[in-house]
């Protein structure tokens, strides 16, 4: 089988990853995205649909608040995009852009001959139906991840023609209870663990978006904990994941989120930490450690980040056991082998292999 990829950016190498795991079944698998990555992750074919990721765009989301995309627990709801008047107008007026743009790579691509489309990120192509119904007779995944879903909604048209429809983040099954949950996929097996600890121990934190993962609570009890304490702290921001794990790989404690401000458990930041033997804290709320068994991160809440990050700072046979620990579970649980298995599953319960 031929499986299509579609993604707006190969985000984290989520996408990517999915689309190079069809290998283990001897399919294959290729991504396409519509704007180059930002962290210096493959493109795959890419449309370089105008504006995304521009300056411009960049400087419109802060102007009209679309970078906050926190939704907290008790606001998570099915919203259904395009619903509102406006959004709706302002998305029929940009596939207008986006189709001129695709019909320069559609044929050059050959990109409606593929048995499989997999829209990771809820895209299909454009928001309205007319490249779906183009593809009507073909199987149709839409996957979802980051804050699609739970800030802006699902794309109408995707929930009647998608046959499968999976997620990646713990919250969405809340949203939709449907939605069949795969962990982020993740290649540690290339990772070498840190050996070694730093004489003054380093914790680091590694955010995309500052709001979403907690930091400025982070900030605030990092502070108050070097009064206690003799440690440093790195805040690694703005930079490529390649510089980003040459970074990590000098931390001793890792954090990746705290107050499931927008999203709940855990991302890539905090399987990069794991891979690297580094113990990592975040805030994985009862409710969804079902999904996840084994877990070794180290749960904290906002209230008890503090008492948490203490112990573990001066408890070094704890921060030995949670390395072990984390390296053994980032090996087998978010294995892109696993992961790409369970997609199959999938296939196999609707006859497509």
């Amino acid at each position: 089988m031929r499986i299509l990829h579609l993604s707006f950016e190969n985000f984290q190498d989520v996408p990517g990853l999915l689309s190079r795991s069809h290998r283990f079944f001897d399919d294959e698998g290729v991504l396409v995205t519509m704007t180059p990555s930002t962290l210096g992750f493959p493109n795959g074919i890419t449309l370089n649909y105008p504006l995304l990721n521009s300056g411009l765009m960049k400087t419109m989301r802060r102007m009209t608040g679309r970078q906050n995309v926190n939704v907290l627990e008790h606001e998570l709801k099915l919203r259904i995009k395009g619903e509102d008047f406006w959004p709706r107008m302002f998305f029929k007026a940009r596939d207008m852009i986006w189709l001129n743009q695709l019909h320069k790579s559609w044929r050059r691509f050959d990109l409606g001959n593929f048995d499989v489309y997999h829209f990771d990120g809820d895209f299909p192509f454009i928001f309205g139906d007319r490249i779906l119904r183009k593809l009507e007779n073909r199987r149709i995944v839409t996957h979802f991840f980051g804050s699609e879903l739970r800030k802006w909604g699902m794309n109408p048209y995707l929930r009647k023609f998608a046959q499968l429809r999976f997620t990646s983040e713990l919250d969405h099954t809340k949203i939709d209870p449907a939605l069949i949950f795969v962990p982020i996929p993740y290649e540690a097996d290339h990772i070498t663990p840190r050996t070694h600890e730093n004489k003054v121990l380093r914790v680091g934190h590694s955010p995309t978006r500052r709001l979403a993962k907690g930091t400025g609570d982070i900030i605030r009890v990092i502070n108050n904990l070097k009064k206690r304490l003799n440690f440093e702290f790195l805040l690694i921001e703005g930079v490529s994941n390649r510089q980003c794990m040459e970074l990590k790989a000098t931390c001793d404690i890792g954090i990746d989120q705290i107050g499931n401000y927008a999203g709940t458990g855990y991302g890539r930041s905090g399987l990069e930490f794991l891979a690297l033997g580094i113990p990592t804290i975040t805030e994985i709320p009862g409710e969804y450690e079902h999904l996840l068994p084994g877990c070794p991160f180290i749960n904290a809440t906002v209230s008890d980040f503090e008492d948490v990050l203490y112990k573990l700072l001066i408890d070094g046979a704890l921060r030995q056991q949670k390395s072990t620990q984390g390296i053994k579970w980032v090996n087998d649980f978010p294995a892109p082998k696993r992961i790409i298995t369970k997609i199959y599953e999938e296939y196999r319960k609707l006859n497509w292999v």
